[in-house]
């Protein structure tokens, strides 16, 4: 085989993947050939020079641009139907919108396309398990058509856990798996990369392959799935029911917000948790080994949030006391019942912090313009300082130009207000109904 004709018989296998992966799942196939692929530069071996399928291109990762990054030599260590599976796979991702539901945002001071992955072999956790729980939305579907994924990828049925769940409520279940597994001397396996399609964070290769779809040529790709979607649904055609049931959000976008700010109030309460420092107050078990000499012991602190509210008269009173009660119920759950969290009303300014259990103790007060710089700064003043920062606002209003000290997650009340790029969001319907019980 000369080096002239590899790349040819590579895009000819692809083709060949694409095709099969169109005749499993005809609903998707105008979101495969839509899928623009981008050859990457093989890896060799230093010794024969032979080419050697590299394991961070395994998943074919793609991005939000729709273009998937193909490693030649795992083209042809691959049979046609195991491409042909990821293929599927990232159109998941992509149709899904996993990129943008992410909770996991690029660390402070990260400027370049590395900062998700060291691309030596260690992924950051948070990003590694929600592409897990990203995977598990997308492969039940996968395995209702008899598609079995390769080693690696989560199942949600050979873990035993429930069909038809967003990745939010995946992520929830596999948390609480994985410290199950731990405790009994195992754990899940590795995620496999699939790319900045699963969680919007940049990889060296992203700048491969060109432009890709534009936004416009993606949302009229997107609407044109969902109506053939319900097309096949109606005609009584075997569509999954993740599918069917995205395609009629698609145009009754309905968000499970409360599991999304459940998430990334998890994770960021998680990682502060995590933090262990030295500490006098408690000194340390083995301090008589030192003879005079009293050594600290290990501490892990207890994570502290505060809730920056909009008063500014733009949303109303009943929707944000329901919406604190949702938020110190998710609180109760994550960090234990009694919890006090403070909170700051604030319109162009911070009004006095207050510190409540539950929502029926909280004042409002306020009224005037609205100004979350002075909510999120009074925040930062707080002692002990917020380590986890929640703004409850429509999102009209000025931001800080640089990130705080604390995590931030902004809760958009509407459809009209924006956040700051360096804060995590979720957005909320303005006419929120009350959970059912």
């Amino acid at each position: 085989m000369t080096a002239g004709t590899v790349p040819d018989e590579v895009m000819a296998k692809f083709a060949g993947a694409r095709l099969w992966a169109c005749h499993q799942a005809p609903y998707l196939a105008s979101a495969v050939f839509a899928l623009t692929p981008a050859l990457l530069e093989p890896s060799t071996d230093p010794d024969t020079g032979a080419w050697v399928p590299d394991p961070a291109l395994a998943a074919f990762p793609a991005n939000t641009a729709w273009v998937v990054h193909v490693d030649p030599a795992t083209v042809l260590a691959n049979p046609v139907e195991r491409t042909g599976w990821w293929l599927l796979h990232q159109v998941g991702h992509l149709v899904r919108g996993h990129a943008a539901r992410s909770p996991v945002r690029p660390a402070l001071g990260s400027t370049g396309p590395t900062h998700a992955m060291g691309f030596e072999g260690q992924r950051d956790s948070a990003a590694h398990r929600w592409n897990q729980a990203a995977d598990a939305e997308i492969n039940d579907d996968l395995e209702t058509e008899g598609l079995t994924g390769p080693d690696g990828v989560v199942s949600p049925r050979e873990l035993g856990l429930p069909d038809n769940r967003t990745a939010e409520e995946y992520l929830s279940l596999l948390d609480v798996l994985d410290d199950a597994l731990v405790r009994g001397g195992t754990s899940l396996s590795d995620a496999v990369d699939c790319g900045s399609a699963a969680d919007g964070i940049e990889r060296p290769w992203d700048r491969a392959g060109g432009g890709g779809l534009s936004e416009l040529e993606r949302e009229m790709l997107e609407r044109s799935l969902a109506a053939g979607i319900q097309e096949r649904a109606t005609a009584r055609s075997d569509v999954p029911g993740g599918w069917v049931r995205w395609a009629e959000a698609r145009f009754r976008p309905r968000i499970d917000w409360r599991a999304q700010v459940g998430s990334l109030i998890r994770k960021g309460l998680a990682e502060t948790s995590g933090r262990v420092d030295f500490s006098y107050r408690r000194p340390s078990r083995r301090a008589a080994a030192y003879g005079d000499f009293v050594t600290p012991a290990m501490t892990r602190p207890v994570p502290e949030t505060a809730l920056v509210l909009d008063t500014s008269g733009s949303v109303t009173a009943p929707v944000l006391e329901r919406l604190v009660g949702e938020v110190t119920g998710i609180i109760d759950k994550v960090s234990g019942p009694g919890r006090r969290l403070r909170v700051l009303c604030c319109d162009t300014k911070a009004h006095p912090v207050q510190e409540i259990r539950k929502a029926a103790e909280l004042r409002l007060v306020g009224g005037g313009g609205t100004d979350m710089r002075a909510g999120i700064e009074a925040a930062m003043q707080l002692r002990p300082a917020p380590d986890l920062v929640l703004v409850m606002t429509d999102g009209q209003t000025p931001w800080p130009e640089r990130r705080p000290p604390a995590k931030v997650l902004v809760c958009l009340i509407g459809d009209d207000g924006q956040a700051p790029d360096w804060a995590a969001r979720v957005r909320i319907p303005a006419d929120v109904e009350e959970k059912e019980r």
